[in-house]
């Protein structure tokens, strides 16, 4: 990535005994305070460096998350499934537009098939990946480059956050990818009553999440 940023995830800490004994997966932080967030309606987030994103139910069990909508051409839509595991991602990391070829559009395709996150569970498979770009050129030459990662996604560190008035459960799940001498690292903060994740860490850039809510009416 070619973005610059040095944040890490601020979020309100329990002990994971107070989360088990939660009888919500959602509550308000104190008497109408919280908004429940709802992916059939919407869910909008705000991240540290300033990005405002919102995440919505797509067909087929996907969820569409735009993590950039405030930021000019600044583009990084994906679609994921079982909360984290990316289905689909188009990049740009400028807000002006690019000449000369198409922001890159990632696909991936996982084997075996993502599981339901919950504490302690681990997902190991293999995660088939694909580039493309397509060349401002008279035949609109598409580029395309693929690789097959090793992947282990861990869920762990159950708590409680607190973010926009609403106290949530809450996990992390990190995933790390292999492919010979490569390696890359994700991280998101999965909210189970949402089934929604959000990344806090892509490689070694960090970026926390601040706020979290349901679209305003």
């Amino acid at each position: 990535m070619t973005l610059s940023r040095r944040s890490a995830l601020t979020l309100t800490l329990a002990a994971p005994a107070l989360l088990l004994a939660a009888p919500a997966l959602i509550r308000p932080a104190r008497a109408g305070a919280c908004v429940v967030p709802d992916l059939d309606r919407g869910v909008t987030f705000k991240r540290k460096d300033g990005s405002i994103g919102n995440a919505q139910r797509a067909n087929d069990g996907l969820v569409r998350i735009d993590y950039v909508t405030n930021r000019g051409a600044w583009t990084d839509i994906r679609y994921v499934r079982n909360g984290v595991f990316e289905v689909s991602r188009v990049v740009q990391e400028s807000e002006y537009e690019m000449v000369g070829a198409s922001a890159p559009s990632f696909s991936w395709t996982h084997s075996p098939k993502p599981v339901t996150l919950t504490d302690g569970i681990t997902w190991t498979g293999k995660v088939k990946e694909t580039v493309e770009v397509t060349i401002s050129d008279e035949a609109a030459t598409v580029e395309s480059t693929k690789r097959r990662w090793q992947a282990t996604y861990t869920c762990f560190e159950p708590r409680e956050v607190t973010l926009s008035g609403c106290v949530l459960a809450a996990l992390t799940v990190e995933a790390v990818f292999k492919d010979g001498a490569d390696t890359r690292r994700q991280r998101w903060v999965y909210f189970p009553a949402i089934d929604l994740g959000l990344e806090t860490r892509r490689g070694d850039v960090t970026n926390g999440l601040v706020a979290l809510g349901a679209p305003e009416a």
